[in-house]
């Protein structure tokens, strides 16, 4: 179904009916027009695409007779199926055809400029064809003359879209000389008249080789051609070798209709070297005024050389008699010949008897191709006065090269400044290339920074044309209004302007420098933060304290920002915040105290946003007295704490480091680092080291570790005297195995102060293995028996015991001590795994088991010391406790293995 721009077969038809003058541009339209596709095909039909498919296999094959029958089948299977319709192209042939028979002038117009224009596609091919055939046999010299001539051109016009083949072509460029070789031969009266109507349609541009018609009609007799082309362009002589002369000679009227309506050169030779040769006094009674004022006008090199020649050649047509015959404007049309004989006579008439030419029309040839004509109309000009000519003129000849030093000079010292408008000025810079360079070096001579108006510099910026013309009007703008203070260009100009692509840059630089912008509405800059093309000069300007206080922008809105996801918009909130916000503006009533607290809640609230946090965490560091100088943003962005330091309580920091988000925890961290011990809340860094994040239990560590170490940081580290024996033997039962290893090395290293055997004892009850193993080690190194040597090195122990106070009085006091840990030992306390995998319970049989496997361990190291334990495990082999006494009896004997040569029972 058509839609409704969609031109019909029928509109075609009622178009021809009514005779329509737009009906060959209607037809054209149709043309041009895609072939609709059939909805529905049967199996194996032929389409039209298939079809010419078929065409060009059957052109590539070697002979014309398989070529022709190829063509012949194609068409004979496609046109022979029913259910497949044609396209709509195809009712072209007998609406083209019905045209030719109505033989009106309208529909023979429109059929003589189809033949001129249209591409030779199917539907118009099988009209045009037909009636080229209905001409030949009516003996149509106008129909023949314009189709021939459109067949013998078509070969050269690649451009075209056509369906017709180069030998169909060919085959039509052979037959129409035919038709006119065989008029010449039995009918030579008619022939010129044909041959005129082939050859007045040639056009300027016309490939001559490929043409075999027209190089018949003027040099079929020289036999110098081949089967498709002539090698030659036309000779100089047209008429020497032409076919049948004697046909040419019985009547001038084809050749002047040929020269009166030709279009191309070669073609009006032709004619004039035939009437020169064979009606010279034909020609001479036809040189009428009127005549040769008609042919001035054609647009005819040799038209014009005939033409000069005539009125050179006869005393009638003296120059100084040609305005009263009328033929001063035909003279004077010669100045934009292609002919430079015409062209010559032309200036030399113009010179003598044309002084008063309007400056316009000088000026037209001032705008031509021939520099003869150029160089006469710019002399013409340099004599007249430059204030008659005007400083419009005057700029309009700039452009040529011929008037430009004229035109630069007349501008320049024969009109005032104030003469030269604005409108004048911004006309030459937007010209062309001299115009410009020319107003750009007049403005910068005539005029100092400042005196022209803001809005002349503006307007060239507005101006649509700008980007045609080019970077130097656009420097020579923006270098002026670079005098102006940005205020007196205008903030909404600058920031509308600010996004340009070409000077968008430049602007967004004087905006953001600029020390005052009044009229600059801060919510609609906090607006075109959130378009991508302004945002970056938005920023710019937002952070610029000159044009808007902290207070403008609002806190509110830029805490909003913070949250956003987009990096650029919570970076730029986070530094303007860092820059240029003290505590108090972070209140609705000013105060300080009341900022502090709005930052502490949003640096650690549950509810905050990690952006925001992120911001007041980084802004709280930053302004820490002790810390906030040490920050990386404080030495980029130069800031000062502001904020005392007393504001960073533990009340608000210490649950924070228990605190499940990293980002919360590493700020407590950072902060409770210095203030530890200013807090006074260093005594109770044993509760972190059961937390669980372990950069917090590391905080716990190194308080504990350092005590008493050179070089500790004494803000967050102990003193040994401030070590708390009972909370540090309780760390040794941490659910933390990082905390048992601290607490177990404490020991170790401040045992005078911490330990003690009855802290041992309860320390051997440990399940973990690890923790009690150093217990015994500890009570064996610690409290060996008075009457063993002094600076006596049990096995494997770097450094001798402590002072004697410590040991027991003697080895049974130590047996003693050892019975009394087996046989009183409670339900062993459970052990947790590494880091919080929690184990059963164990009874109490097994944690008697555990310690006595630890003793033996010991005493496997060190057989001093299972001299001392041996008698013990003895005693406890007769334990009622299977379990018991199996661990024992089997102690014993590996101590015994170990130790062959040393008696076991006692000392």
């Amino acid at each position: 179904m058509a839609t409704s721009d969609e031109l019909t077969a029928a509109d075609l038809e009622r178009l021809s009916r009514a005779e329509a003058p737009d009906l060959a541009e209607a037809v054209l339209a149709f043309l041009e027009q895609p072939d609709k596709e059939p909805e529905k095909l049967p199996k194996g039909a032929l389409t039209f695409d298939g079809l010419m498919s078929l065409l060009h296999q059957s052109q590539a094959r070697r002979s014309a007779e398989a070529r022709h029958t190829g063509a012949r089948e194609a068409w004979q299977r496609y046109l022979a199926q029913k259910d497949v319709p044609l396209p709509a192209r195809f009712a072209l042939a007998d609406l083209l055809v019905s045209l030719y028979e109505r033989n009106t002038s309208a529909s023979r117009a429109a059929l003589f400029e189809l033949a001129r224009k249209a591409d030779l596609r199917y539907g118009l091919w099988g009209g045009l064809k037909r009636i080229y055939k209905l001409a030949e046999e009516r003996h149509d010299a106008e129909m023949f003359g314009v189709l021939a001539w459109r067949f013998d051109t078509e070969r050269s016009e690649s451009y075209r879209t056509r369906d017709v083949s180069r030998g169909t072509l060919t085959y039509l460029q052979r037959r129409a000389w035919r038709y006119l070789r065989q008029l010449g031969q039995s009918v030579p009266e008619l022939y010129p008249q044909f041959a005129v109507e082939v050859l007045r349609h040639y056009e300027p541009d016309t490939s001559w080789r490929s043409c075999w018609v027209s190089n018949h009609i003027w040099s079929h007799e020289t036999d110098n051609y081949s089967a498709d082309t002539f090698p030659i362009e036309p000779p100089s002589d047209m008429v020497k070798k032409r076919a049948f002369t004697d046909a040419w000679k019985r009547s001038p009227d084809a050749l002047m209709r040929l020269l009166d309506t030709c279009q191309s050169d070669p073609a009006a030779r032709f004619a004039i070297q035939g009437l020169r040769k064979d009606f010279p006094d034909t020609l001479r009674s036809q040189l009428t005024p009127a005549w040769l004022d008609r042919l001035a006008r054609r647009p005819l090199a040799s038209a014009h050389d005939f033409l000069v020649e005539t009125l050179q050649g006869s005393p009638e047509f003296h120059q100084g008699k040609l305005r009263e015959l009328g033929l001063h404007e035909a003279v004077l049309a010669l100045l934009v010949s292609e002919s430079t004989k015409a062209r010559t006579y032309a200036i030399e008439y113009a010179r003598a008897h044309a002084q008063d030419l309007p400056a316009e029309r000088l000026a037209e040839l001032l705008a031509g191709e021939h520099n003869d004509v150029k160089a006469y109309a710019a002399a013409v000009l340099e004599k007249r006065n430059p204030r008659e000519l005007g400083p419009d003129f005057l700029g309009r000849l700039l452009v040529h090269k011929q008037t430009a030093k004229f035109a630069a000079k007349a501008l320049e010292q024969s009109f005032d400044r104030a003469e030269l408008t604005q409108k004048f000025l911004f006309d030459m810079l937007f010209g062309d290339e001299e115009q410009i360079e020319w107003a750009t070096k007049y403005l910068k001579a005539k005029y100092g920074k400042g005196e022209l108006p803001v809005s002349f510099w503006k307007a060239l910026l507005d101006d649509k044309r700008l980007e045609e013309y080019g970077s130097d009007v656009e420097e020579l703008a923006l270098e002026s209004l670079k005098a102006f203070k940005p205020a007196d260009i205008g903030a909404d100009w600058l920031l509308d302007r600010a996004i340009h692509p070409s000077f968008g840059d430049t602007i967004s630089e004087w905006l953001t420098e600029a020390d005052a912008l009044p009229g600059l509405d801060v919510e609609r800059v906090k607006g075109l933060v959130f378009n991508a093309k302004y945002r970056h000069v938005a920023i710019q300007l937002l952070g610029n304290r000159k044009l808007f206080a902290p207070r403008d922008v609002g806190i509110p809105w830029l805490l909003a920002l913070a949250r956003r996801a987009d990096p650029t918009l919570h970076e730029f909130a986070h530094r303007y915040l860092l820059e240029n916000v003290v505590p108090a503006d972070f209140s609705e009533s000013g105060d300080a105290n009341a900022g502090l607290e709005r930052l502490f809640d949003l640096a650690l609230g549950a509810k905050q946003p990690a952006p925001v946090r992120t911001f007041a965490q980084t802004y709280l560091r930053c302004h820490h007295p002790v810390i906030g100088p040490e920050q990386p943003e404080s030495k980029s962005y130069q800031l000062k704490p502001k904020a005392p330091r007393n504001a960073y309580t533990p009340e608000r920091l210490w649950p924070a480091l228990f605190d499940a988000r990293d980002d919360v925890r590493h700020f407590a961290l950072a902060v409770t680092r210095v203030e530890l011990r200013a807090w006074g809340w260093h005594t109770r860094v044993y509760e972190l080291a059961e937390a669980n994040a372990k950069e917090v239990r590391n905080l716990a560590y190194d308080a504990l570790l350092d005590a008493g170490e050179e070089g500790a940081d004494k803000r967050r580290t102990l003193t040994p005297e401030e070590l708390d024996p009972v909370k540090v033997f309780t760390l040794t039962e941490s659910t933390k195995r990082s905390t048992r290893e601290v607490a177990v090395e404490l020991i170790r290293r401040h045992y005078a102060r911490l330990g003690g055997p009855e802290r041992l004892a309860w320390l051997m009850e440990s399940a973990d293995r690890e923790v009690g193993l150093f217990a015994i080690r500890l009570l064996w190194e610690k409290h060996r028996p008075l009457h063993l040597p002094e600076g006596w090195k049990p096995s494997g122990a770097a450094e001798s015991p402590v002072g004697a106070t410590e040991r027991f009085a003697n080895v049974e006091a130590l047996r003693t001590f050892l019975r009394r840990m087996l046989f009183g030992l409670p339900p062993g306390r459970s052990k947790e795994g590494r880091e919080g995998n929690v184990v059963r319970r164990v009874s109490a049989s097994e944690a008697k088991r555990r310690v006595i496997e630890l003793v033996r361990d010991l005493g496997l190291e060190d057989e001093s010391f299972a001299r001392v334990v041996t008698p013990v495990l003895g005693e406890f082999t007769g334990s009622l406790a299977k379990g018991e006494w199996h661990s024992c009896l089997a102690s014993l004997v590996r101590l015994r293995a170990a130790h062959p040569g040393v008696e076991l029972g006692g000392f």
